[in-house]
């Protein structure tokens, strides 16, 4: 047996695979490796088996799946499971015996409480998702054990939990039934029937959790973009009411300066001196008000946290901020009005 470094990543080709075990006389070690080494033999060991690439009258078998050292080992004979043989592709070999069981199955195997209660549909909910699992773990999907489900599926980020139970049938004992439901509440259900077991009903299982996983993603990047497009807009809106009581402000404190002045200009009309102290400071005051005298840029945007003002708000800013009309004085009045 050739020993190799856990940091050895497999041969670029099945071929490759081959050729390093005919050296190696039929058996090779990788001594633990690192998670993402493991992972590209094992793709490698299932491309090998699901293409029915392994030479006639031989069978190819791996220890260390997940820890510690992997052993991959080229055997004469047939190998106990029929889920390496070469397959059709519009089907999903089921094996016959529980051989090598991803974690996620073996930790099922562990709690027959969840599983259903007759011993051979014991055996087929495992066999199933045992099938299950590799295919998706070949199509790159995620798998994680289920709390409520017996496993989680997921496809393009998306967690599509899975379940079987047994249930009574006009032509079954019991039957088992497979659903998949998915965080929308959208659920599927595959069944036994007389001339369709649930084993040939894999297929139709991936595609659809293919098609759900990709419906789902779409669905969340849409409510994301949207929700995109509204803070913006909400934001636009912010910046717009900041805006609109700058400008109102500026222009209040421009037409205050130009009455105080139109004023000034009256009072000398009306026979006071252009030296007055009142004058003076009357147009000093005129000045620092008057927003042309430096004129002002862009203002600064409000703070991320502020809030779209409410049409109260707004009006009674705008009123705040809008010069006081002359009102003359009416005679028989105490107060001035418009």
């Amino acid at each position: 047996m050739d020993a190799l470094p856990g940091s050895t990543m497999p041969p670029a080709s099945v071929q490759g695979l081959l050729d390093l075990l005919d050296e190696a006389k039929g058996s090779v070690q990788v001594l633990d490796p690192a998670e993402e080494v493991r992972a590209a033999w094992r793709r490698l060991i299932h491309a090998v088996r699901s293409g029915g690439l392994v030479p006639k009258g031989w069978h190819l078998v791996h220890r260390g799946r997940n820890t510690g050292d992997l052993v991959i080992e080229l055997r004469r004979g047939r190998h106990p499971s029929k889920q390496y043989q070469p397959a059709s592709p519009s089907s999903v070999p089921v094996p016959e015996l529980l051989v090598d069981p991803h974690p996620v199955i073996d930790r099922l195997r562990e709690q027959p409480s969840r599983l259903p209660e007759s011993d051979e549909n014991r055996s087929r909910t495992l066999l199933i998702l045992q099938a299950l699992c590799l295919e998706a773990e070949r199509r790159e999907w995620a798998l994680r054990s289920g709390t409520d489900a017996l496993l989680s599926v997921v496809v393009d980020d998306q967690p599509l939990e899975v379940r079987v139970r047994e249930e009574k049938g006009a032509r079954w004992a019991l039957r088992l039934v497979l659903t998949v439901t998915d965080p929308d509440a959208g659920v599927a259900e595959w069944k036994d029937y007389a001339r369709k077991r649930l084993e040939d009903e894999l297929p139709a299982i991936l595609t659809d959790l293919r098609q759900r996983g990709r419906r789902l993603r779409d669905c969340r990047e849409a409510a994301a973009r949207s929700e995109q497009l509204r803070l913006r807009q909400e934001r636009d809106r912010v910046v717009t009411a900041h805006r609109d009581q700058v400008l109102r402000q500026q222009v209040a404190a421009w037409l205050l300066a130009e009455d105080i002045r139109s004023y000034c200009a009256d009072l000398v009309t009306a026979g006071m001196r252009l030296d007055d102290p009142w004058l003076a400071w009357a147009h000093t005051y005129a000045d620092d008000l008057d927003p042309l005298a430096a004129p002002p840029g862009v203002p600064s945007d409000p703070p991320a946290s502020a809030a779209v003002p409410t049409p109260r708000q707004q009006h009674a800013d705008r009123t705040a901020s809008a010069p006081r009309p002359y009102q003359p004085w009416h005679p028989n009045r105490r107060w001035y009005h418009g």
